[in-house]
Order: structure tokens, then sequence, then C-alpha cells
């Protein structure tokens, strides 16, 4: 039956009629009596039908995979794998697959005796064959929430082809990031049964930093055309604006974000001696050099913070943490959930759910943290900018752009608004000004 609500669901999205109604609303921004700003109709249609399909995601994914843990399918595939299929595929398949048996040799023998080659093979197996599943599954909602509904609401840019070139890229890094952590962390708990948590969580840690690093380098240029900054007044501008609070960065780069989205944006990525400005070419080709400026001013914030570093630290211990959680989770219900042991691989989809129910309770947290040092970084472009104008301007034409509600009910911001609203973020720039006019 999830599976079921999950496939057909995008039809009734559809069929209700509330993206096609799109196209026929404005985009522009209105004002009350007192100067403030209201969302467009646009925005607003946008903002309740996405969050009716986030509260959907959020719901059905983890009973998908308690569904198919409990009902016994997650056990059923690792037997089909472990049993009747694995010979073929240890005879048939080229590559990483044999060669995972390969490396398995050169184990030592006593590591080899908790952990057979053909073990290891299953558990690669089963990982990439669930999460292959879990893709095409969602394939047809994914295909509708990102595409039809950024077409039917004029924030996407790409056709068909290109969407779906760039699921499968999504697909294959998927893939493999995922069958490289899960087959290791299971090893690990095969290897270590008493201890895993520890090498895992330092191995987690050591991932996530890497994958920090590497993703501007080796995956955004997969997905966009990336290249240097090449207004020499502009980059003249940011490149003093990051000398103002000792940043040296030699290049500013630049992605074709236009070929995919109407959707504006910058950041900032990296820390040490790998960091990067990266600019939407869209920012670049509508907005004043004093916007882009405030910007680049807003991502530099979160360097001068130190944001994308204490974030990945930070979620780093708490996942290390919560290794030891786990361990104690999954000893106390491997027997109930009928499987041959804690570090039996037919407990990921177990594992999975609980990871997302965690997330969603402590979500409000992780996204308060998160509006803590947005609220940071813009009161450094402020201050760093002394542009205060230029920071109104820029978020109200950010929310016209990006169809971005001005303002939302409490609850929801604390739920689920890792920025703040348009309208505080307008608000603190009114109070800057003001005190800058007073001083």
């Amino acid at each position: 039956m999830t599976v079921a609500v999950i496939l057909v669901s995008s039809l009734l999205y559809f069929g209700s009629g509330v993206g096609q109604s799109a196209a026929g609303l404005p985009a522009e921004l209105g004002r009350r009596a007192d100067g403030s700003l209201v969302s467009s109709p646009k925005a607003e249609l946008l903002h309740g039908f996405s969050l009716a399909m986030r509260l959907e995601r959020m719901l059905l994914y983890p009973l998908l995979l308690l569904a198919f843990q409990l009902s016994g399918g997650a056990a059923a595939l690792r037997r089909v794998l472990a049993g009747q299929a694995q010979p073929w595929l240890a005879r048939s398949l080229p590559g990483p697959v044999r060669l995972v048996g390969a490396v398995a040799q050169r184990i030592p023998h006593g590591w080899r005796q908790r952990l057979p080659g053909s073990d290891l093979m299953v558990i690669l197996l089963f990982v990439l064959a669930f999460h292959l599943g879990l893709y095409l599954l969602y394939l047809p909602f994914n295909f509708y929430r990102s595409f039809v509904v950024g077409h039917q609401f004029g924030l996407s840019t790409l056709s068909a082809g290109g969407w779906l070139m760039d699921w499968l890229k999504s697909v294959a890094i998927g893939l493999v990031t995922n069958g490289l952590l899960w087959t290791g962390f299971f090893a690990l708990m095969r290897l270590a049964p008493r201890r895993w948590p520890i090498p895992a969580g330092a191995l987690s840690l050591v991932f996530s930093l890497i994958f920090v690093l590497v993703t501007p380098v080796l995956i955004t240029p997969l997905f966009y055309h990336v290249s240097q900054l090449d207004d020499p007044n502009l980059q003249q501008r940011i490149l003093a604006l990051t000398a103002r609070v000792g940043l040296e960065v030699d290049e500013i780069h630049v992605i074709d974000a236009s070929s995919k989205t109407t959707t504006v944006n910058a950041y900032f990525t990296g820390f040490g001696g790998a960091q990067r400005i990266v600019l939407y070419d869209n920012l670049l080709n509508g907005y004043t050099p004093d916007q882009v400026e405030v910007v680049l001013a807003h991502e530099l914030g979160h360097w001068y913070y130190k944001h994308h570093l204490l974030s990945v630290l930070g979620l780093g211990a708490v996942a290390w943490l919560g290794m030891f959680a786990l361990r104690w989770l999954l000893n106390k219900t491997w027997r109930w959930l009928k499987l041959t042991g804690p570090a039996d691989v037919a407990v990921l989809p177990f594992i999975l759910a609980v990871a997302a129910l965690v997330g969603m309770l402590t979500m409000p947290v992780e996204n308060g943290i998160s509006r803590l040092a947005e609220n940071q970084a813009d009161e450094f472009a402020l201050e760093i900018s002394q542009k205060p104008q230029a920071f109104i301007e820029l978020f109200e034409q950010f929310a016209e752009q990006n169809l971005s509600v001005v303002d939302v009910p409490d609850w929801e911001k604390f739920i689920f608004y890792t920025h703040p609203p348009v309208a505080e973020r307008i608000a603190r720039a009114n109070r800057f000004s003001r005190s800058a006019q007073n001083q």
C-alpha cells in the first residue's frame, strides 16, 4: 500500500490542477498600507503545494522502510543474493563487484573468518540493489516535484532529457557513495562487533570532510559548466571585499545555473586552503554589483564564523555518539526483526528508518542552529558592506524570482526553515539602517 501511494501520488497532485493554475497567477510582491511586503499569489500557491509534498515524503519514507523490513522483504532480498543469485553474480559481474572478492582474499585470516569474501560481496550487492530500488520507486514522484512543478511555476529551464541525465548522474553518485559507505559500515560491524562505533564514527567524520572538499572539484562540474568570473570590475570589488575580511581568494567561479533554473544563489564552500566562491550566472545577469557584493558578504560571513567546518564537525560528533545508541538498539532488536545478527545487512532499511525518524525529531534543533548561523552571516554582510538598501532590494528581488514567501507562521519556521524568512531579513536591514543614521 505504501508503494502504491508513492507511485500514484504524483498523478493525484497533477490531477488536482493546482500546478496548472500557476501560470495565470502574478509573481510580483504586494505591499500593505504600512509598506510591509506581501507574498505573491504564485509564491503562496507554490509554498502550500511544496509543503504538502514535503510532508508526504517525510511521513511515507520511514513507513516504506519499516514496511519493507517488517514484512521480511529485506531478509528475502539478502537470501536471494546470498543463495540463488550470488554464484551467477560472482562469475558474471565484472569490475567493482569481483574486485570486492579479490580484495577480500588479502584480508588477514582471522578477519576472513568473521567476514568471508562471499559475505562482503552480498553486503555490497544488497546495498546497491536496495538503493537502486528506492531511486526507481521515487523516480515518478521526483520527476513531478522537480521537473513538472518546476515548469508549471516557471522555475525550471531543463528539458526532460536534461532532467533525466542529471537524475542518472545523481543515481550513479549515490550508488557509488552508498555502496562504499554501507559496505564499509557492515564490514566494521562484522570485524569489530563490540567496538565498531569507534572506527565507524571516525571514518564517517573523515568522509564528510573529504566530501565537502571534493564536491566543488569533482561533483559540481558533472552538473554545471564551471568558469571563472570574467567581469574585471566586479572581480575587483569582490577581491577588495574578501581582502577586507582577511580572506585570500585567487578565483571566483561561475556556474551556468540558468541552463537548469531561473532561481538565483551563490555559495562559499570548503575550508582551510580549499575555499571557493561560486556564483550563479543568473545572479550576475539580473542583479546590480551592490547586490552581488551583499550576497558575497553574506557568504563571507559563513567563512568568518567557520560555519561550514563547525557544521561538519558538529554533525559528525552527533553521528558518532549516535553510533553507540545504534549498537545498543540493534543488539536489542535483531532477534525481533528475525535477522541472523545485529550485523546482518538486511537490517539496513531499519537503520535508515530510525535515522529518518530521529531526523524528524531533531529537525527543529538543527534548523534553529542553521537560522542562527544565517542571522550571523546577515549581520556580517550588513556590517562589512554597509549597504542596507542593497540588502533590502536584494531579498525583495529574491522573493519574486525564487517564488519565496515573505513570512510564515512561527510553527512552520520552527520546524522547517533553515533560513530566516524574507520579512525578518528585511527587518534586520531596516534596523541596521536606522541605527547607522542615528550614529
